[in-house]
């Protein structure tokens, strides 16, 4: 069989800089370079001008850059507050919910009076194994994770990002995992809720229940995939143009990342 041929533009492109790897910081301070370079050359040549910044453009479309070492450069000038507001994902609107106290309320958590903490309620906890053995012989990710969200398994995409992955309907962000052990437990909870709290559980808004699921995996001792033991870690995540502290849950025996939460 021969090969498809690859087009000019797929040979210019740059997919580690474009698509959905573009970085936005970087972009907007690419593309008000290349503006200002323009109207620079447009005081000698406004054609020339008009030129320049068609190109700059371009380049950015393609490349992702029109300024090598772009990403050092906005770590390094832009402050975090401007950076937050280039999220790579929207953030939610849905109603704020105080997971601890939804918890607590539902028995799914409990005093721990003796360590003075919380703690898992231990046939939830039970329940909650039961539905991870469940779910993790099933193949069909897909329709678990309609299930998870309340809409039809044929409107869901699913894009993988090595373990982890992103799933979207229309186009829109709905939800993101760390990998197929963090999809396991999520999904296993909220099966578990369901039968523990009923519509106390699947009234709550998508967001919401997200919150709560997240804030479940803190419980977990052993990995939903494999049995390995869950370990916590603190460390620097680095992504384009920034690096921020996080606590990460990661299995002992798989790898499988299970949580991040930025401290």
């Amino acid at each position: 069989m021969t090969a498809a041929p690859v087009s000019l533009l797929e040979r210019v492109e740059n997919p580690e800089h474009t698509g959905e790897n573009r970085c936005l910081p970087c972009t907007v301070v690419n593309v008000v370079l290349a503006g200002a370079l323009s109207v620079a050359v447009g005081v000698v040549s406004p054609l020339a001008g008009v030129l320049a910044f068609a190109v700059g453009i371009a380049t950015i479309r393609f490349r992702g850059y029109l300024v090598p070492g772009t990403p050092r450069l906005t770590k390094r000038y832009f402050p975090s507050w401007l950076l937050d507001r280039f999220g790579k994902f929207p953030a939610a609107d849905a109603e704020e919910i105080d997971v601890e106290r939804y918890l607590l309320s539902t028995g799914v958590v409990v005093d721990d009076r003796g360590a003075d903490d919380l703690k898992i309620d231990p046939g939830f906890e039970d329940r909650w194994r039961r539905r991870i053995r469940e779910v993790r012989g099933e193949s069909a990710d897909r329709k678990a994770l309609a299930e998870l969200v309340g809409v039809r398994p044929d409107t869901l995409d699913l894009e993988w990002y090595g373990d982890a992955f992103v799933a979207r309907i229309d186009g829109e962000w709905i939800g993101q995992w760390e990998s197929r052990s963090a999809f396991v437990a999520d999904v296993a909870a909220s099966r578990a809720l369901e039968e523990r709290a009923g519509r106390e559980w699947s009234g709550l808004p998508l967001a919401a229940r997200s919150e709560v699921l997240g804030a479940l995996r803190l419980f977990l001792e052993r990995c939903p995939t494999c049995e390995g033991e869950v370990a916590f870690e603190q460390e620097v995540v680095d992504s384009c143009c920034r690096s921020y502290d996080v606590v990460a849950a990661r299995c002992t025996a798989c790898d499988d990342r299970l949580l991040e939460v930025g401290i």
